[in-house]
């Protein structure tokens, strides 16, 4: 008997802790379930954020654009109207139609580097843009030189006509042959060149024999000196006043704005028109920062270029030199015609020039006979 109650005792025992496992796993159970609940939370956490990545992400793209800043350098003084009309207020206009994503700052007076460094200055990222004279460049650049041909082009900063002419022969022929390694984001071209004596006047052909004449640059300016009977001698636009001063040469060979924007109304005392051509210039811009820039800013750029800039040059250029041609006289500085007989002669002495610099750009592989051709074409359909 007392070893069945051990054995009943020792049965309930069991039950008992039978139920207490149970109980056990079901707790384990409750705990488990509660899991998924808190592992789904986390997916729609995660959703958040990568929602939310690519706004912050595009907020931190555009506040990475850097707005492109420009250098942009030129030889004309800081009070010169090319940078005051022209330069600032395309400067004022670049940054209003990119919105601040290009803007320019002007380094006038040569600050950043000569003239005749203006190109290589844009090349090695000196500067970024330049306004430069090819000019100033003797034989690097001898396609431009058609423009110093006498009687060839018709003359005037602002003149339709010639400004139809540089374009044709900018994009047929210079852009390809001469300035492909940057953009070339207008042209211009000055007035053009008079004789600016000191003490001497030139009123005869004959009168040029033996004088010193100061140029600017390129070969044929001095070709055609030498042709007349004049000395030539290279001097920089920034030098005229200097060596007319101290009478290092007897004249300068110059458009008539120069009386102005270099002050040789106070040491000239004769001036003498011989329309014997003049030089262009453009403004330049690195092919790296042009490439740099969007689709969008480039046609925006490309916009003020072409419909602003190029015009506004001319007129600058051409007010410029009204403004000193009454300055000039009202300084009682003499405006010498030649005669139309000098005018032929000079015509005369010209022409084999032209012809022997036609050849040797033909033995260079240059097209200058086409291009004279060209012009000339352009002319008879006018």
């Amino acid at each position: 008997m007392k070893n069945l109650k051990i054995l009943v005792a020792l049965l309930m025992v069991t039950v008992l802790l039978a139920g207490s496992l149970m109980m056990g796993c079901g707790g384990a159970s409750s705990t488990k379930a509660a899991a998924p609940s808190t592992s789904a939370a986390a997916p729609s956490t995660s959703a958040a954020a990568t929602s939310a990545a690519p706004a912050t992400s595009a907020a931190a793209t555009t506040s990475a654009v850097k707005a492109i800043e420009i250098k942009i350098s030129t030889h004309f003084p800081a009070t010169h109207a090319t940078t005051t009309d022209l330069f600032a207020p395309f400067i004022e206009k670049l940054a209003a139609a990119t919105e601040g994503r290009v803007t320019a700052k002007l380094y006038p007076a040569g600050q950043l580097g000569k003239e005749t460094e203006e190109y290589d200055m844009v090349l090695k990222g000196t500067c970024e843009a330049s306004l430069i004279v090819p000019t100033y460049n003797a034989g690097r650049f001898p396609l431009e030189d058609i423009f110093q041909l006498p009687f060839l082009i018709p003359g005037g900063a602002n003149s339709a006509e010639g400004k139809a002419i540089r374009d044709m022969l900018y994009t047929k022929y210079l852009n390809q042959n001469q300035f492909s390694d940057m953009k070339v984001l207008w042209t211009s071209r000055f007035e053009p060149n008079v004789l600016h004596m000191v003490k001497k006047p030139v009123r005869t052909v004959s009168d040029m024999s033996g004088l010193m004449i100061g140029y600017p640059g390129g070969s044929l300016p001095a070709e055609f000196l030498t042709a007349f009977g004049a000395s030539p001698e290279q001097v920089m636009a920034p030098d005229m006043y200097t060596s007319l001063e101290r009478g290092m040469i007897d004249g300068q060979l110059m458009p008539l704005e120069t009386e102005l924007g270099f002050k040789l109304i106070d040491l000239t005392k004769y001036i003498t028109t011989l329309n014997l051509g003049a030089g262009t210039a453009f403004v330049g811009l690195r092919m790296e920062t042009w490439n740099s820039i969007s689709a969008k800013d480039q046609a925006a750029i490309t916009d003020i270029c072409n419909n602003w800039a190029e015009d506004q040059n001319g007129k600058v250029l051409e007010g410029i030199t009204t403004a000193a041609t009454g300055a000039c006289k009202g300084a009682g500085i003499e405006f010498i015609s030649l005669s139309d007989a000098d005018m032929a002669k000079l015509n005369e002495l010209a022409q084999p020039v032209q012809t022997a610099w036609i050849a040797k750009m033909a033995a260079q592989g240059f097209p200058a006979q086409a291009m004279v051709d060209d012009v000339n074409a352009m002319l008879a359909s006018k």
